[in-house]
């Protein structure tokens, strides 16, 4: 269900050991089941259903394959990415759900690497479908906070407790998002039997304050005007009535017919 990556641009930097460490720390101290990959090859530890080993030799269809069997069986995945910078770990890092750089003299280049997976996951299309055959057509992996997203540290054995209970609360967290997006995902397909005349009323009937479904439909009216079909309109602005309060809303409709009102001058 929720997959973390390790890594870490330096070689030999511990990442391994960290990442095990708290693969461990998971199945003593919770009961969330857990299981682990490793990019690279492990030494000491014998594979298993839940610690795979080699998973660079894997094709990209047999890791698609793979991942989406282990998020239904386990609660937590850890993915060990302490190899070299290669094609392959850029692929694989985009579908994290939270993913640790290692040492805290690499936050800029934790910042730089959360670019690229940025950019893969929007431009790459190998990536973009690998993505949509894990998650749907919802790709919930990187929040727009940099900062709470993408974190630096350096390990010891003493810090494995405080990054264990990070990881726990992140996977909590997780859970109750992937419940809430269940709820809108329902809510959304609903919406979207709802034809645009009628709207209004029928956000109002799902319980939408109606000041806010009558912004809403007026947006998605301008959306229309613009090109978009009613579909892709609701599906880009979804999340805004979701998400966002009437003032909220407002502000940000106001400030899109500014912009068509200039742009068409």
């Amino acid at each position: 269900m929720y997959m973390v990556g390790f890594y870490s641009p330096k070689a030999k930097s511990g990442v391994t050991e960290l990442s095990l460490s708290i693969f461990n720390w998971l199945k003593q101290n919770t009961n969330l089941t857990a299981a682990f990959i490793s990019y690279g090859t492990l030494e000491k530890e014998e594979i298993s259903k839940e610690l795979i080993h080699e998973f660079s030799k894997l094709s990209i269809t047999e890791q698609k394959r793979k991942i989406k069997r282990m998020k239904m069986d386990y609660n937590i995945i850890i993915y060990d990415a302490s190899s070299q910078l290669s094609e392959g770990v850029l692929k694989l890092l985009p579908i994290v759900d939270r993913l640790y750089v290692v040492g805290e003299e690499h936050k800029e280049f934790a910042v730089k690497l959360h670019q690229i997976i940025q950019f893969n996951k929007i431009f790459d299309k190998s990536v973009k479908n690998f993505i949509k055959h894990l998650k749907g057509n919802k790709t919930f992996i990187i929040r727009e906070n940099k900062e709470d997203r993408i974190i630096g540290f350096n390990h010891s054995k003493k810090g494995t407790n405080d990054i264990g209970q990070m990881v726990y609360t992140d996977y909590i967290t997780h859970y109750l998002e992937e419940k809430f997006i269940e709820k809108n995902e329902k809510i959304y397909k609903k919406i979207k039997k709802i034809p645009l005349e009628e709207l209004d009323i029928g956000l109002y009937n799902l319980g939408i304050d109606f000041e806010k479904a009558l912004l809403f439909q007026k947006y998605i009216i301008v959306r229309g005007a613009l090109g978009q079909t009613y579909v892709e309109a609701l599906e880009n602005l979804f999340p805004l009535l979701i998400n966002s309060s009437y003032d909220e809303l407002l502000e940000k409709f106001q400030s899109e017919i500014s912009f068509i009102t200039k742009f068409n001058k």
